[in-house]
């Protein structure tokens, strides 16, 4: 189940997860910087996921990971009909796995 609780999960309420992985508070924060190019985007346009939401792309990461639905950079997101942007964040080592199309928009 994705989280739409991202505001107070930020300032502070954490998931208990082991300490040698990426916890979501963390997740969250490496989404923000890969999407707060301008136009700023406020981390409740942001919706965590932690484990796959059902996704089907073709390059899946086969490790554990953070799945965070976010805004597209260009500033249309509510004039057309598209796919979701999905950014896929490793919780071994918070590298940004994917971010791109959640091949959604059927």
């Amino acid at each position: 189940m994705c989280s739409n609780l991202l505001s107070m999960r930020l300032k502070g309420d954490k998931m208990a997860t082991n300490s040698k992985q990426i916890d979501e508070q963390t997740a969250l924060q490496i989404a923000l910087k890969q999407v707060s190019m301008p136009p700023i985007v406020d981390v409740s346009q942001l919706r965590i996921c932690p484990s796959n939401p059902g996704l089907h792309l073709y390059a899946m990461p086969t490790e554990p990971s953070w799945f965070v639905y976010a805004p597209w950079r260009d500033e249309s997101d509510g004039f057309m009909l598209r796919s979701s942007r999905i950014i896929i964040i490793s919780k071994e080592s918070g590298k940004v796995l994917y971010d791109g199309s959640a091949e959604d928009e059927g």
